[in-house]
């Protein structure tokens, strides 16, 4: 049975490889026009900073694109075989129809350890950098984050919008200062504007003329002042700091566990987020093994139809699957055990119909 095994592997890696090629190439360029705006017309980016991070979210769009690719492969190849009949053929030679899925099981488990290994150490250091290339893009040009004609929200709980600009000087600025507990909303409009940035300090200094400042306070009390010149620092590292959160999808497991041992490291919120993730990363990395169980029978149900619908199918099954599991991820707010159990409900449930597919595919062929 090695030449049968070998056969059917040979075809499932093949497709596998193609598909997650082409997934990968999607979900890179869906990546790409969501940050190229921000890398290269907001922050100026030079090309190097776009080429590493091209380099960087590949890693990322593998945890997706494996488990799709493999699962289109499963139900194009063996979709073949039933249509053409081989699969009546190895049947009629005794081999029971878990025997014939036995390739795509081990591949679809190997898959699974790779898909883990991403999950626990590849993704988290690569969201890790993207977080800082955005970051470096940023400081690289820290004059070109105020353009004209564009809503600017990069900064702390502002949003800014220029109505003019030409080189270091901007006629017409306005600035909204979200309320908070500490202080009451702002709004300032400012005739013109002079910047400078202090290269020793890291800051980027405005010098704003002709400015009204409006407050609103919780008594919903406006009042408003004319500034005739007034400074405004922007810290750009501590602006880097603010926008570098703490999420537990950017540590390794390693560093997880440490942070979880931190006194006081974490708020409460996060040390549940940082307590189920190790989870999340388990049940996430089990879809090439979950897919390798129900992509079998599923494909010899369609058999009878063209097998490119088998891809649709795939992207189909593959959607539901992880739609299924981003709701389980929402769940991580509970300090109970319901998120662990939501986060392998998927799995369980996909097991399930798959024993379920197998049981009525086995006069099937």
């Amino acid at each position: 049975m090695r030449i049968l095994d070998r056969y059917i592997a040979r075809q499932l890696l093949g497709v596998t490889f193609l598909g997650v090629m082409s997934l990968s190439a999607l979900f890179l360029l869906g990546n790409l026009f969501k940050e190229l705006r921000h890398l290269l017309v907001d922050s100026g980016a030079p090309f190097s900073i776009v080429m590493e991070f091209i380099f960087q979210v590949i890693p990322f769009s593998l945890m997706f694109s494996i488990p799709w690719g493999f699962l289109t492969a499963v139900l194009l190849v063996y979709g073949r075989l039933a249509s053409d009949n081989e699969l009546t053929s190895m049947r009629m030679a005794g081999q029971s129809l878990w025997r014939l899925s036995a390739p795509a099981i081990t591949i679809g488990l190997l898959l699974s350890g790779v898909c883990y290994w991403i999950n626990i150490d590849i993704a988290p250091r690569s969201k890790q950098a993207i977080t800082e290339l955005i970051a470096k893009a940023a400081a690289s040009n820290p004059k070109g984050l105020l353009k004209e004609g564009q809503a600017i929200t990069k900064f702390n709980d502002q949003e800014i919008y220029i109505d003019k600009r030409i080189e270091d000087n901007i006629y017409g600025m306005h600035v909204y200062q979200k309320a908070s507990k500490k202080a009451p909303a702002i709004a300032m409009h400012a005739e013109k504007v002079s910047i400078d940035f202090n290269e020793t300090e890291k800051e980027l200094n405005l010098q704003l003329f002709k400015t009204v400042l409006t407050l609103e306070d919780k008594d919903e009390t406006v009042q408003s002042i004319l500034v005739d010149e007034m400074p405004w620092r922007i810290n750009m590292d501590k602006l880097n700091k603010r926008q570098k959160k703490i999420k537990a999808n950017r540590f390794s497991n390693s560093e997880i566990q440490e942070a979880l041992n931190t006194p006081g490291y974490l708020n409460k919120r996060q040390t549940i987020e940082f307590a189920t993730e190790p989870t999340r990363r388990i049940s996430f990395s089990m879809a090439c093994f979950v897919f390798s169980l129900i992509g079998v029978p599923l494909a010899i149900n369609t058999r009878r139809k063209d097998t490119s619908t088998g891809f649709a199918m795939g992207l189909l099954i593959a959607s539901a699957y992880f739609v299924a599991l981003i709701f389980a991820d929402l769940s991580r707010k509970s300090d109970s055990l319901l998120p662990y159990i939501l986060l392998w409900l998927p799995n369980i449930l996909t097991i399930g119909i798959a024993l379920r597919l197998h049981s009525k595919a086995k006069n099937k062929g």
